[in-house]
């Protein structure tokens, strides 16, 4: 597989440079950043969260997990939980199950973005496949999410 097609069309649309990086294959966000050889703290992962008002995606860098009650708190929605793989193929059809890229807004979902990975030189992120990432200067991944809320997500590893 290569990068999502939807992916693709969003970042042809937005006018957005990026690279695809080759690497061997990879079961979650932090095992790509390795088989890439980049710093977990540049790849942004995405979690999907749903509730009876429906999916909201959070992105956060791969060096860290979600604080769900930061979450909780920028949404007001206290119901929020993480969605089920077997559902996750429903919502990104053109994606490989656990590849997913943090763009929600390629596919109409409210997107929240951790406030550290605006502030990295380059971000990579998963490309739809487990096999590679989407690297782009940091500046036009911050330039994507312009429309999103940007706030504190994510708390270090326990």
């Amino acid at each position: 597989m290569t990068i999502a097609a939807r992916v693709s069309q969003y970042l042809r649309d937005q006018s957005v440079d990026y690279q695809l990086v080759q690497h061997p294959h990879s079961h979650t966000s932090r095992e790509s950043a390795h088989a890439a050889h980049v710093r977990e703290d540049q790849v942004a992962k995405a979690i999907l969260l749903k509730d009876d008002e429906g999916y909201v995606m959070a992105v956060i860098p791969a060096s860290s997990s979600l604080d769900m009650r930061a979450v909780h708190d920028e949404t007001g929605r206290n119901q929020l939980q993480m969605v089920p793989e077997d559902e996750l193929g429903r919502v990104f059809p053109d994606c490989e199950l656990g590849a997913l890229p943090p763009l929600g807004q390629a596919y109409g979902i409210s997107t929240l973005l951790d406030s550290s990975l605006g502030r990295c030189d380059t971000v990579y992120f998963e490309a739809g496949d487990h096999e590679e990432l989407v690297e782009m200067d940091g500046s036009r991944f911050a330039r994507l999410f312009s429309s999103s809320r940007s706030c504190d997500l994510s708390k270090d590893w326990p």
